[in-house]
This record gives C-alpha cells, sequence and structure tokens, in this order.
C-alpha cells in the first residue's frame, strides 16, 4: 500500500524559510545598509548647535527670573503694607462727625451764636469707574437740583475726596441717605451750621467761621483740622477758636469696590466745644446800632462806629461797626463771587471800625494835653492863657473855631474853661510851652500808639508822631507847626475808638487805665493806676462836665438830660468836605457807670452829629439797665 503524502509538516515549512532569508544578496544588504544610514547622520549635522551659542539664552532667561523675584519682593515685603492699607481703604471707610461748636451768650444769657442741624457732602472718587461717576452726579443732580458748581466739582476730583456742600439741610441729607446704594462715592459727615441770629447787628463782633483749609489742616497743633472742620476767621469765633471748636467724632465704615455701605465698625462720639459768655448787652447792642444807623443816614454818612464800655471793669457792652454784613453767609458757603464783592466794596463792610480803623481825634486829644500841661507843671488848674482869635507862625495862621465862625474871642481862660469851650488857640499856647515831647509822652502814657489788648483780631495801633517817626519815614525833620495840631488832635496822630474810650474811661473811673475785655466776668486789668495826680484829674473831669451844662459846646443838648453827664466832642480834618465827628462821654457825672463813643466819617461837627446819638445811648441805658 503505498504511503499517504500529508506534504510539508510545520517545522519543515519553517526551516525553508529561513532558508529562503538567508539567501540575500550581497546587493541587496548595500541596498539595505544604505537606506536608512547616511540620511540619520546628514539630519544630526543640520540640527547640531555649539552650547556656547545658549549661553546669552540660559543669561536672559536667568536675569528675567531674577527681574521677576525681585519684583515680588518689592510688592510682597517692601511695599507690601502700603498695598495692604490700601486695600483696607478701599474695604474700610471712615466717616467725620464733626463737633459742634460752643454757642455764644450775651452777658444776660441771650443766645449770640449757636449750631443748627446740618450735613456736609462729600464726593470720594477713589476706585470708581467713569460709568459710576456719572451715575453718582446723575442721581445727586436730581435729589439737590441742576448745579453747575457741584458738576464742575465732579469733573475737578481726583483720588481725593472733595467737599460737595459744606452746609446741606437735614432733610436733603435723609433723601441722600435713603439713596446711598444708587450713590457710589458719595458721603455723609455731621457738620452742625452756624447761626447767628442778629446777623449785622453782631457781625464785628462775633466774626464767622469758615471750613478749614489746607493751611489749617498743616498747623502743627495738638488737635488738627480735619477737611471739612469749621474754623474761626474773624471776631470772636477767631480769637476764642482754641475754647470754642470741640473735639470731632470718628465712624468706620465697611464699604465695597463699588462704594456701597455695608456696615459699621467702630464709632466715637463727637464733643462739643465750650460756651463762652460776652461782656455785651444785646438790646443794648441793639439801640446803638440803630441810633447810629438812623444819624449816618440822616447826614448821608458811609462809615461810622460806636463803643460803650463799664467805666469800672473795662467790660465792652456794645461794640457797632456800620457798613456791617451778614455773617450767616459765610457760615452757609460764601461763593467766591460774593466774597470779592465784599472784599472790593469801597465801603469796606468787612472793617472793624472800632478796632482796625484809626483816625486823627481831634479835640477830644484835648484830654492827652491838656494832661501833659498839668503833669508837667507848664499850667495849674487855675493857670489862665489868652485867647486872641489866632495864631501866626510864619506864613502860617492856626485859627480858633469861634473866630473863623464869627471873629469873637474867648478872652483869658484856664484849662477848664478851654475843655468845654474847646479853645484851640489855648491848646496851641499850651503845645508852645510844653513843647511836644511831654504831649508824646502822655498820649503813649495813655495807651495810644498800641493795641488795647482786648479778645478780637485784628486791632490797629494808631499812631503817635514823634520826631524819629517822621525822619525815617517822611524823610523830614519836626517842624513847630506840627507841635500846634498835635496839640488840638491833627497832623499825623491817629487813634481808633476803642483808644479813645479807653482815655474816657481813666478819667470817668478816677484814674485807672483798664484794659477793655469783651468777656464777662474777666477780672479788671488795670494797666496803670495812680499816675495820674488828683488835680490833673479833677480838672480835666470838670472841664468834661461843664462841656455839658451852659454854653459848653453840647450844652444845648444835655444841659436838660435828666442825667448828668461829662464828655469832650471832636472834629477832625480828614483831607475831605467835612471833618470826621467825634463824641466821648460817660455817665452819671461824677460817679460814672459807662463810657460811650461815637465816631461818624466825614459827616461834620461831633456836637451835631455823634453827641445826639451818645445821648440816646444815655437815655436808653439809664431807662432800662439803671
Amino acid at each position: 500500500m503505498k504511503a499517504k503524502k500529508f506534504g510539508l509538516v510545520f517545522w519543515e515549512e519553517l526551516e525553508k524559510s529561513r532558508k529562503r532569508r538567508a539567501s540575500v544578496s550581497s546587493k541587496d544588504l548595500k541596498f539595505a545598509e544604505s537606506w536608512g544610514g547616511p540620511t540619520e547622520e546628514k539630519e544630526k549635522s543640520k540640527f547640531e548647535v555649539s552650547a556656547w551659542r545658549l549661553v546669552p539664552i540660559y543669561f536672559i532667561f536667568f536675569a528675567a527670573c531674577l527681574v521677576l523675584f525681585a519684583r515680588a519682593i518689592d510688592l510682597q515685603i517692601i511695599r507690601g503694607g502700603l498695598f495692604l492699607g490700601r486695600a483696607e481703604g478701599n474695604r474700610i471707610q471712615l466717616v467725620v462727625n464733626h463737633a459742634p461748636r460752643g454757642a455764644i451768650f450775651d452777658r444776660n444769657g441771650r443766645v449770640l451764636a449757636q449750631n443748627t442741624p446740618g450735613y456736609r457732602l462729600i464726593f470720594d472718587p477713589s476706585g470708581l469707574s467713569k460709568s459710576k461717576r456719572e451715575q453718582a452726579l446723575s442721581k445727586l443732580l436730581s435729589i439737590l437740583g441742576d448745579s453747575g458748581d457741584m458738576a464742575q466739582k465732579f469733573n475737578e476730583a481726583n483720588d481725593k475726596p472733595v467737599t460737595l456742600m459744606g452746609s446741606l439741610p437735614a432733610e436733603k441729607a435723609l433723601v441722600i441717605e435713603a439713596e446711598g446704594g444708587s450713590l457710589p462715592g458719595i458721603q455723609l459727615e455731621i457738620n452742625p451750621i452756624r447761626s447767628y441770629p442778629y446777623k449785622e447787628i453782631t457781625a464785628h463782633l462775633l466774626g464767622y467761621t469758615a471750613e478749614a483749609d489746607q493751611k489749617d489742616i498743616e498747623r502743627k497743633i495738638t488737635i488738627p483740622y480735619n477737611l471739612g472742620d469749621q474754623v474761626g476767621k474773624f471776631g470772636i469765633e477767631q480769637s476764642m477758636e482754641d475754647r470754642l471748636r470741640g473735639i470731632n467724632g470718628y465712624e468706620l465704615i465697611s464699604v465695597t469696590a463699588q462704594g456701597e455701605k455695608k456696615g459699621g465698625i467702630y464709632k466715637t462720639e463727637a464733643k462739643s466745644g465750650q460756651n463762652i459768655t460776652l461782656s455785651i448787652d444785646i438790646d443794648l447792642q441793639k439801640i446803638v446800632c440803630e441810633a447810629l444807623l438812623a444819624q449816618m443816614k440822616n447826614v448821608g454818612a458811609k462809615g461810622g462806629s460806636a463803643v460803650v464800655l463799664d467805666s469800672s471793669t473795662g467790660e465792652v457792652l456794645a461794640l457797632v461797626s456800620i457798613p456791617s454784613f451778614d455773617d450767616n453767609l459765610f457760615a452757609k458757603g460764601l461763593t467766591e463771587a460774593d466774597y470779592s464783592t465784599l472784599t472790593n466794596s469801597s465801603a469796606k463792610p468787612l472793617l472793624n471800625r472800632v478796632i482796625s480803623a484809626s483816625y486823627p481825634p481831634g479835640s477830644t486829644f484835648k484830654m492827652v494835653s491838656g494832661t501833659a500841661g498839668l503833669e508837667t507843671g507848664a499850667i495849674k488848674k487855675d493857670t489862665k492863657i489868652n485867647d486872641p482869635g489866632y495864631i501866626s507862625l510864619g506864613s502860617h495862621v492856626f485859627q480858633n473855631w469861634l473866630w473863623a465862625e464869627s471873629r469873637r474871642t474867648e478872652g483869658d481862660i484856664n484849662i477848664v474853661r478851654a475843655l468845654a469851650r474847646s479853645t484851640d488857640t489855648f491848646f496851641y499856647k499850651l503845645g508852645q510851652i510844653t513843647g511836644e515831647k511831654p504831649i508824646q509822652d502822655w498820649a503813649k502814657n495813655f495807651g495810644l500808639g498800641r493795641v488795647t489788648g482786648i479778645e478780637l483780631p485784628g486791632e490797629e495801633a494808631g499812631l503817635v508822631p514823634t520826631e524819629e517817626w517822621k525822619l525815617k519815614t517822611k524823610k523830614e525833620p519836626w517842624y513847630p507847626g506840627e507841635t500846634l495840631n498835635l496839640s488840638i488832635g491833627q497832623g499825623d496822630l491817629l487813634v481808633t475808638p476803642l483808644q479813645l474810650s479807653m482815655i474816657t474811661a481813666c478819667f470817668a473811673n478816677g484814674g485807672k487805665l483798664l484794659t477793655p475785655t469783651i468777656l464777662k466776668g474777666s477780672v479788671p486789668n488795670a494797666i496803670k493806676e495812680n499816675f495820674l495826680k488828683k488835680e490833673t484829674i479833677d480838672a480835666i473831669r470838670e472841664g468834661l462836665y461843664q462841656n455839658t451844662i451852659g454854653d459848653g459846646n453840647v450844652g444845648w443838648l444835655f444841659t436838660s438830660f435828666k442825667i448828668p453827664t461829662a464828655g469832650k466832642t471832636g472834629s477832625a480834618e480828614s483831607g475831605q468836605e467835612k471833618p470826621h465827628a467825634w463824641y466821648t462821654g460817660y455817665a452819671p457825672y461824677p460817679n460814672a457807670k459807662i463810657v460811650a463813643t461815637v465816631q461818624v466819617e466825614n459827616a461834620g461837627h461831633g456836637s451835631e452829629i455823634s453827641a445826639p446819638v451818645v445821648k440816646q445811648i444815655f437815655d436808653w441805658w439809664f431807662a432800662h439797665r439803671e
């Protein structure tokens, strides 16, 4: 039987396959070897870079890393606290509750200055986008009404808070507080508004307040000012600033980055300033103001002043300067245009004429030149000097008023009669006897040429002219004619109404020169006592009394007056058509209670213009206070 053929078995087939692979030709091997080898070598040589060429890249990379590291240190470590503070500032808002100022009262407890509720409106643009600013402005204008000034402040605001309104009424503040969510960057601070109920009547006395400026904020003081604080800028508000201002309260409020308030964190209460009681009697102040203003209107005068003192204490009972101004305008926020109108006015309403304006005193100064003659012994009370009507000095003629008016003379008269009749020639001759120096010295002894020391800012010192002063300022010597002018209160001599009142009070109280004060209850400060001879005091006092009776210069006005008075007239030439009208007097005589001095600028004779106002003052005082 034939064997059956099954073909190649598996391993046979495998063996056969191996033999086929082994039988590759040399040509095939060479081709296979050349297929991959030469190409890889070529690519390798193409992309191979020298290690030295990588050095700049490594350096740049290292430098960049170093810069980034240094910047990180700067931001995180060196200035980390600064940025943290700014971040906290965006999160926490400081609100100042401005302290109410102390109230001001008159001597009888009547309110002269107080506070009314008010708020300060602030815009803080920090971190706000343009759209948020526009949103705040639009909403604010819809609440307060259109205001070009407010829009301008919005546009000018940079990164610092700005005051939009310094005296926002309470009812408007409530609306803004309710709409706070739609007013990003808008803040409200409690900011009491100063109120002066008597307005022009007390303006020069009380003064006014204004918002603290950059100079105030930068002042080196124990309790620094904040933006928005009210600072006294004039009058008692300025001189008593340390007592009137209080201590602010502060509140920390959490806010979002968009300026929305989230809630309070910390709060301190504001402390009010001290109250002050002045020596002023407001009822008398009103009477003085009304009487002076009426007289000025009658004669067409543009400026005048009056001051009333307690002759035994130096307390100021009334102080009036006309024209005046409404100090409430400053408290509510005066515009630059309104302020410019006040400061540039020819009437000078901001000038306190009682203490800040000085004038030649005219014949009222004869109290001083008469004192110089008596104290130096040049004359005694009974010494008589003849009045010829005029005195010639070179080409100049110095006339007495009676000679100039009617060509009459007084004859032989003493110091008492000379004061009563205000005889110029008597004092011309007295000046020739004493010379100018004793008159100058006694003017200074009475406090002329320096401030009185009253608690009001802006006081004028006046001027007592001397040869040294004239050589320095005018480059001229002192001439004999100037001694004659000085003896009757003319020439370069200048005094304030308050200074003249001090001299009158000195004779009224028997020889004490007191520092005037505006504060009730102040201990009387006697600058000088017992510096005058009794004979001198008696002679001057009698001359002032004789002036108000019989044929004295104001006898026609005071002879029938129920209260005995004493006083001195003055008509001081000022280079204008009419002289300054003066009258200073005291009542009752001989035991004085009050001194009143009135001056009206370029109005005429003191006996006709100012003396009637003083009479009205005395009349009211003794009817209502004595």
